[in-house]
């Protein structure tokens, strides 16, 4: 049977309920309750926004802590926060007050889930206005099945304002909300005037945005106070790139998770609004959690729900935007600050360390990534915990990439843009001058260049130099001793590999020989544009 816990108004608002009883009061504590609880599966939220006032959706800057949403229904996400298990996010969003949201302390978290397309019934767990309530001095009211859920109206009557400031002699959504979802867990009136749930208060008031000691009490009663095995999230890091979230904590299950998520869409007044995944594993013993970011998941809270029933197993309600970083993660996680150059030629021949990542924690890293794929661990070198230097590898195309370190399970990016070398580039082999091929295994070399530029190479056993006026080469002994081994046409990526099959290359002997090798870019004006010098020694 369903109640209807009222709010009247008389010179200041009176907050009455049908068949509400006051709990004698005990050690100053002067809470009721109705009777019943929301059980697990009833802990979602939803606005339906059909408030007439202008004042009721006029807030429009933006909540650090309550990111994708404005208007009544971020006062109304605000309002159900406050009876949260612990601080939501860093606890700001009341500019008013030195209230911070988020402190129930009991095994109860509320979970933002939205918008509905209409106002449901009395169990779908939305909040709307009702254009008239029939007169009385009724403000609003909550009717209470409880375990099956409720449904919260603001009777249009009355002038509704969404703070988050002053909301002059209006009625603060806000206050009002915290109040009427306090019905909703289960909590009648209060005997102390002070309290959220005391049965008065007056327009413009905002002061009931923060439960009172008497509340706590209350929601503990009714929720039993906070388990020390209950999961908790400390903070989420999302990788963008990858449309991965990495959720930080404590005490989640090591298999068997559920992770909830704010639906972006608005949904059917009937149906259940949550994005979840299944059956989620974490890491670091229950510290840890890495997921795929589901399509139809935004900006708004994520809970994370491990194996078993009750409250102690459903965590906080924690703020993200899918996008960024909130809170602060268990451990120190390495984080990039600047990469140099962050603008990079195609090739850079050598294996000399030649991009510096500067950032914190860098020592942590196991992997250094390109565009998400790991980079040979050859190529890279954490220098300390604020340096790693990279001999960057080539990319499939020119424009913006992404360099990337990360722990095994944190990932943070930066961006790179690749170019393509305004002069000719070349790598033989390796690149490194010391370096031994067999050449019963072939050569390869890459040249790299604006695309579109004719590029041929050349080789030599000497490395005297070869000089016309239409170029000045290092290899060659006057041109006597050079090889051409091709004329190449530089692709759209900056770049090109070439592999010499070993039928091509001169047999070096019993004691090995070395090979020069440079690149000439043939185009007008001469001279021609020539590439840097490289070499290798050859054996069989």
């Amino acid at each position: 049977m369903n109640t209807r816990a009222k709010i009247f108004v008389l010179p200041t608002l009176c907050l009455g309920g049908a068949a509400l009883l006051l709990a004698p009061a005990r050690h100053s504590a002067a809470f009721s309750t109705i009777g019943g609880s929301l059980s697990e599966s009833q802990r979602d939220v939803r606005v339906h926004d059909n408030f007439l006032d202008v004042t009721a959706n006029d807030n429009v800057a933006a909540a650090a802590q309550f990111p994708g949403w404005a208007g009544a229904e971020l006062a109304l996400w605000k309002a159900i926060v406050e009876w949260g298990s612990r601080l939501h996010g860093d606890g700001s969003g009341d500019p008013l007050n030195t209230n911070v949201l988020g402190d129930g302390g009991a095994n109860f978290d509320a979970f933002w889930a939205g918008s509905a397309d209409g106002i449901g019934t009395s169990n779908n767990n939305i909040a709307s206005a009702q254009a008239s309530c029939g007169g009385g001095g009724t403000l609003a009211y909550c009717e209470t099945p409880i375990t099956d859920g409720w449904r919260i109206r603001f009777c249009d009557e009355w002038t509704w304002d969404d703070g988050p400031g002053s909301v002059a002699l209006r009625w603060d959504i806000q206050s009002v909300m915290t109040h009427e979802y306090g019905h909703a867990l289960g909590l009648g009136h209060s005997g102390v005037g002070q309290a959220t749930m005391a049965p008065s208060a007056g327009a413009g008031q905002t002061t009931i945005r923060s439960i009172h000691a008497d509340d706590i009490a209350g929601v503990q009663s009714v929720y039993g106070v906070a388990a020390a095995t209950k999961p908790t999230i400390i903070a989420t890091v999302a990788n963008a790139g990858a449309n991965t979230l990495t959720i930080h904590g404590t005490q989640f299950g090591a298999t068997g998770n559920e992770v909830w998520f704010t639906n972006r869409a608005v949904t059917a007044a009937s149906i259940d609004p949550i994005v979840n995944i299944l059956n989620v594993s974490s890491s670091g013993a229950g510290t840890l959690i890495t997921i795929p970011i589901p399509a139809g998941a935004g900006p708004g809270d994520v809970l994370v729900n491990r194996p078993g029933g009750g409250g102690a197993t459903l965590s906080n309600a924690f703020p993200t935007d899918l996008a960024g970083t909130f809170g602060t993660p268990n451990t120190p996680l390495p984080d990039i600050s600047a990469i140099t150059p962050s603008t990079i030629d195609a090739l850079i021949p050598g294996t000399a360390q030649t991009i510096t990542i500067s950032g914190t924690d860098l020592d942590r890293a196991t992997n250094v990534l390109l565009d998400g794929v790991a980079i040979p661990v050859a190529r890279w070198t954490v220098v300390d915990a604020s340096t790693i230097t990279l001999d960057m590898p080539q990319v499939t195309t020119l424009g913006l990439h992404e360099l990337g370190v990360t722990d095994g399970a944190w990932v943070d990016v930066f961006a790179v843009t690749i170019v393509a070398p305004a002069t000719p580039k070349y790598e033989l082999g390796s690149g490194d001058p010391l370096n031994v091929i067999d050449v019963d295994f072939g050569v390869s070399w890459i040249l790299s260049g604006i695309p579109g530029r004719v590029h041929r190479v050349y080789a030599s056993p000497s490395n005297v130099p070869s000089t016309s006026r239409a170029m000045q080469l290092d290899i060659g002994n006057g041109f006597v001793n050079l090889i051409s081994l091709g004329k190449y046409v530089i692709p759209a990526a900056g770049w090109l590999r070439i592999d010499v099959s070993p039928a091509l290359l001169t047999d070096p002997g019993a004691n090995g020989a070395s090979l020069y090798s440079q690149t000439v870019e043939l185009r007008l004006p001469r001279p021609f544009d020539v590439g840097n010098l490289q070499s290798i020694h050859m054996v069989r």
